[in-house]
């Protein structure tokens, strides 16, 4: 079981980092139906620029880029994770590489656009755990995140007492409280209040995954 656990965590790492890998060449292909004074071209492609110009390049590279998201999903999908959260990857995986290209003006490379990435990811999780259980002044939302904090606790006991079945059950009920989640941001104001709802929500996720 233990190993299992271990090869769909593996799974899920290598799909997270080839759907980056995937946003950031399809990102920078979307640049090169316009000439450039340089290319950074996977080797794989070379042939197609030589043949075809920046317009094969630029088509190639939009393909190349959605088939590995589509093979990283592949992936995710055989550890047995939910649809819902690798579509939540992907998109950030996107919006973090077309917001480096456009924002910055640079057609960065992929590597430097996975450094980048890498490091607004780090920023990220830096401040959210630094965060503190916001005041939406809703009570429904208040008490879902104090259910939140009553699983935390009968998860850390199946872990501490090596309960399996406790554990299982555990994941099973956070499972359903996150479900929760979605309807409740809706309900939610303005748009401040829904990034500190999902910011908040990242923090209570690493701190369920921090429990072993």
């Amino acid at each position: 079981m233990e190993n299992n656990k271990t090869a769909n965590i593996g799974k899920k790492i290598k799909a997270v980092a080839i759907t980056f890998i995937g946003a950031g060449i399809f990102s920078q292909g979307t640049f090169y139906f316009q000439e450039q004074y340089s290319y950074r071209i996977p080797r794989i492609l070379y042939p197609i620029y030589e043949l075809f110009g920046n317009t094969g390049l630029a088509i190639s590279m939009l393909i190349l880029g959605l088939a590995l998201v589509f093979w990283a999903y592949t992936k995710w999908k055989n550890s047995g994770s939910k649809a819902g959260i690798f579509g939540l990857v992907a998109v950030s995986a996107f919006a973090i590489f077309f917001s480096i290209l456009f924002f910055t003006g640079k057609k960065a490379t992929t590597e430097e656009l996975m450094k980048s990435s890498e490091e607004n990811r780090s920023k990220g999780i830096e401040k959210m755990n630094a965060m503190e259980e916001p005041d939406f002044n809703n009570a429904e939302v208040k008490q879902h995140f104090v259910g939140f904090e009553t699983l935390l606790q009968e998860r850390k006991k199946a872990f501490s007492e090596k309960n399996q079945q406790a554990i299982k059950a555990s994941d099973e009920a956070y499972i359903s409280w996150t479900e929760k989640s979605a309807p409740l941001i809706q309900k939610l104001q303005t748009p401040k209040e829904k990034q500190d709802f999902a910011l908040y929500l990242g923090k209570l996720t690493l701190e369920w995954q921090e429990v072993k």
